[in-house]
This record gives C-alpha cells, sequence and structure tokens, in this order.
C-alpha cells in the first residue's frame, strides 16, 4: 500500500516526510503506456507533489504541479489530494533515445530549463499558488526551492525512483524540514546525511524507510501520522463527456449525423469513456435552438 509518513523530532525541532507511490505509479505508468523514461519521469513527479501536499487538512483540498520544460518530457501535470488520491500524465509518453538505454535515468528528459506552477486548490477557490523557474527542472530541484526560496522553510529532500526497461520498481522521497526554533546543529548534520547519500540508499531498499530516528540522527524522531495514497482520479463519464459541449451545435450535429461511438480519454489517469449518437443528441438538444457552441 502507498503511503505517506510524517513524523517529528521534539527535542530538536525537525519535522520529516516519507513518501512511497510505487503502486500508484505503476499504475499510471500502464494506464498512459509510459515508456520507461516517461514512467520514471512521472513517478518522480508524484513524490514531489505528494510531499508538497503532505500538510493538507481537507479531503477536498488539492496540490496540482504543472511543469513545462525544454527536454524530451516536454511538460507533466501531477496531482495529490487530501484524501490520498493521486494522478497525473507526462506530455511525452516516449522516448525512443533514453528508453533503449541500459540504465534507465531521467536525467537527459527534463532538459536545461523549465517553468512550474504549484497551486493549491479547493472546490471554488485557490489557497496558494506559486510560480518557479528550475534549471533544470528535475523534481528534486522543485522541491528545493519551492521549500527553501518560495516558502523560506529550510528543507532537505531526496527522490528515488528506480526504473529498468520493464518498468518502475519503487517510487519513494523523503524531506526533513527545521521548524522555528530548531537546533541548527541538528539540521546541518541532518543535511549532511541527505548530501552524503545515506538517505538515497535506504529510499533504494526494498524494504522501505522505517528506521527514521537512526537514519536522521535523531534519537527521539517518532512517527506522528500515516496516511494510505492510492491511485485516483475524479473523472466520470459526465465530466468527460462535458468536453464535447465545447464544439459548436454545428460540429455535434455532423458528429450524430456520422452514426459513429465517440471515445475520450482523460488526460490525467487514461481512462476512456464513450459517447454513444444519443449522448451526443441529448447534449445537442441541451443547447437550445440559438446556441451554437
Amino acid at each position: 500500500m502507498d503511503k505517506i509518513i510524517k513524523g517529528l523530532s521534539a527535542k530538536s525541532k525537525i519535522r520529516f516526510a516519507a513518501v512511497d507511490v510505487t503502486m500508484s505509479a505503476k499504475a499510471l505508468e500502464a494506464r498512459h503506456l509510459c515508456g520507461p523514461t516517461a514512467g520514471m519521469a512521472l513517478a518522480e513527479g508524484l513524490v514531489a507533489v505528494t510531499m508538497l501536499a503532505m500538510d493538507s487538512a481537507e479531503a477536498e483540498e488539492s496540490v496540482m504541479l504543472r511543469l513545462n520544460a525544454n527536454g524530451p518530457i516536454g511538460g507533466m501535470m501531477v496531482e495529490a489530494m487530501g484524501d490520498g488520491g493521486l494522478r497525473g500524465f507526462t506530455n511525452t509518453k516516449i522516448m525512443n533515445d533514453l528508453d533503449v538505454l541500459e540504465t534507465i535515468s531521467s536525467d537527459d528528459c527534463w532538459g536545461s530549463s523549465g517553468s512550474v506552477q504549484i497551486q493549491t486548490t479547493m472546490p471554488g477557490r485557490i489557497i496558494n499558488q506559486a510560480s518557479l523557474n528550475v534549471n533544470p527542472p528535475k523534481m528534486q530541484f522543485v522541491l528545493a526551492r519551492y521549500y527553501n526560496h518560495s516558502m523560506q522553510v529550510p528543507t532537505a529532500c531526496d527522490i528515488c525512483v528506480r526504473s529498468d526497461s520493464g518498468g518502475i520498481i519503487s517510487a519513494r522521497g523523503m524531506l526533513a524540514q527545521r521548524m522555528e526554533d530548531s537546533d541548527m546543529d541538528a539540521f546541518i548534520a541532518v543535511l549532511e546525511k541527505f548530501d552524503g547519500g545515506g538517505i538515497h540508499d535506504a529510499l533504494a531498499q526494498s524494504v522501505g524507510v522505517t528506521d527514521f530516528g537512526g537514519l536522521l540522527g535523531l534519537p527521539d524522531a517518532e512517527v506522528r501520522e500515516t496516511r494510505e495514497l492510492m491511485f485516483k482520479c475524479r473523472c466520470t463519464k459526465e465530466r468527460t463527456l462535458a468536453v464535447l459541449k465545447t464544439f459548436t451545435k454545428e460540429e455535434l450535429e455532423k458528429i450524430h449525423a456520422a452514426g459513429e461511438v465517440q471515445h475520450i480519454t482523460c488526460h490525467m489517469c487514461g481512462n476512456t469513456y464513450s459517447a454513444a449518437p444519443d449522448d451526443i443528441r441529448k447534449i445537442i438538444e441541451g443547447m437550445g435552438e440559438n446556441d451554437e457552441g
């Protein structure tokens, strides 16, 4: 089961979070028919957006990360909901030159520069939003820049996604944040553990991360919350067919006259919905006589 674990060292006033989104990443990789490079990049995005959403207080609260990059991936959109739901997609699904390499890595798919928008919303309102330029736009750099520069919260983070030619093996991440009036020396020691690669090695292990006190050098570190995560999309047939309402009445009349079933795919999760001629007719009738689009 995918999950996020949050904890705290009360003595040092350093909080931490560990994320495992392996199952959700595998599900989205399969649904979008991603090659291994795009699948790895999407998994890294899921880890990042889950950590961005770790303080979501309401089930309907959403954190969405949008990326535009000058590399082969082109862009990405990933979303984490307060109820643990995860979804997302990459603009490019297959990168032939990168997918055939012996060692799968997302490093070359991002390009040299990118822009990122991070938006936190509730239904009908925006809670917070930020825009960042990140060069190169790797997800770990996005997290570090957002927290350290935009939010002014000293943060150490690592994202570890393992993949091979068959797809994702594991997708995990971890961060530690210095709270107000925290022990500076203790936080510097935590930073050194991230910089030294020990956290990355722990995230790569198939058994996952459990010994937070030992990993972070914080003996009093304790888990305060564990929340389940899962692949989940808010799309429905009704919402997806609403896309047809952006067509003009004349265009819909032509589609209806052809008598063929229309198939519409949700970009966020890969679900495909069908619109029969009767569905098209109902949309046309709902437009009214003078409505042309």
